[in-house]
């Protein structure tokens, strides 16, 4: 067959990693199509080497605002789909990659599979991934949901349940994976010399780096933690957000904060994680690694479409505002039972064989990926 993998952020990259690996492993023809929506050295460059994966087939190199990024996207995925007529094409959760890339491959009627399908918080936020994950689900012919949860919401919507599969995670493959071969190769640790406790930083949603309270909340608690080491993970819309909120040289110069752009290797990132105690952030993947790597997480969001993890026992959402993230990250540090529980608890994004489940999926479909609807037959 003839497959597609299309994508354009890093934690997308990291999740489609392992099914990449997957559909060489089995001969499929393996087409890999890059937006471009990350295209800082470090969030690109590198990792593709890093991953094991080979480079894009085309890098669309699509950047501006949200519009002009879906335009060119949206008009070169139709243009690719056309041109090669893969069987299916591949997005992943809930960027606005994953949108233009389903509407693109859609409207050149190529079928789409979505990974991660039906995350649902039935709420404005987080914004605008529930805009992207739903426009996704609605240009699907397979869907690939993690949990039983994400399929009961797709089930709601009344999407075809032939059609929709339990498969677990493709980040518990990648985390799973890589955390071995991080312990192996990675030297980050020789370059930074952490202190305990040590807390790792992401902090990137669009609905809090656009909210000046919000923000100004999630900036404050780093400060006040001056009895906890951090390493904080950097996109470029994070150092915006620190620069525009008038953070930014009090964070980079504090004494117990490691202000760093987020590191080239995934390898890199996850032998810090490994070594932390706690996990702060407001990304969806790095709740399912956390889960996964069993790391206490807490969510600085005021709800999560990863609930699961939060119904698990292996994450909590503290909100954004100073004093109850000070409050949850200080009781787990200082609770050994309380962090114990939390990295007791039962993964529920799978086992680490997604994307086999994945690919044998599509297999099963050849020649009939279409949705078309067929004539009722009355008896």
């Amino acid at each position: 067959m003839k497959i597609v993998h299309g994508f354009g952020t890093r934690a997308c990259s990291i999740k489609m990693a392992p099914l990449i690996r997957e559909s060489i492993k089995r001969g499929h023809e393996t087409l890999i199509l890059y937006t471009g929506q990350h295209y800082s050295p470090n969030l690109y460059e590198e990792l593709f080497d890093d991953l094991e994966i080979p480079r894009p087939t085309l890098d669309i190199g699509a950047k501006g605002d949200p519009a002009e990024l879906g335009a060119k996207i949206i008009v070169e995925t139709a243009k690719f789909c056309k041109k090669e007529k893969p069987d299916i094409l591949l997005t992943h959760g809930d960027t606005f990659t994953a949108m233009y890339l389903s509407l693109g491959a859609a409207l050149a009627l190529t079928p789409v599979g979505h990974i991660e399908a039906g995350l649902r918080t039935y709420s404005w936020e987080p914004y605008p991934e529930q805009i992207c994950t739903k426009t996704s689900d609605a240009c699907s012919a397979l869907f690939f949901a993690a949990t039983e949860k994400n399929k009961q919401d797709l089930l709601s919507e009344h999407q075809p349940a032939e059609r929709i599969f339990v498969v677990g995670n493709t980040v518990v493959d990648a985390a799973l994976q890589h955390s071995a071969l991080a312990k192996k190769k990675s030297k980050i640790l020789e370059r930074f010399k952490f202190k305990k406790p040590l807390i790792f930083w992401s902090c990137h949603r669009k609905e809090n780096m656009l909210h000046e309270h919000r923000m100004k909340g999630i900036f404050d608690s780093l400060l006040e933690l001056t009895e906890v080491n951090f390493f904080c993970s950097v996109l470029p819309s994070t150092q915006l957000a620190a620069e525009k909120w008038g953070y930014a040289k009090r964070l980079a110069s504090a004494k117990h904060i490691i202000w760093e752009p987020c590191l080239p290797k995934y390898t890199d990132a996850l032998r810090i994680m490994l070594e932390s105690d706690l996990i702060l952030t407001d990304s969806g993947g790095m709740q399912e690694e956390a889960a996964s790597l069993h790391i206490p997480c807490l969510t600085l969001r005021y709800v999560t479409d990863r609930p699961e993890s939060m119904q698990a026992g292996a994450n909590k959402c503290t909100g954004c505002e100073k004093e109850s993230i000070v409050k949850e990250a200080r009781n787990i540090l200082s609770n050994p039972a309380a962090a114990q529980k939390m990295r007791e608890a039962k993964n529920p994004y799978g086992d680490g064989n997604s994307s086999e489940r994945i690919i044998s999926i599509i297999e099963q479909f050849k020649g009939k990926m279409e949705r078309w609807e067929t004539k009722i037959v009355k008896q």
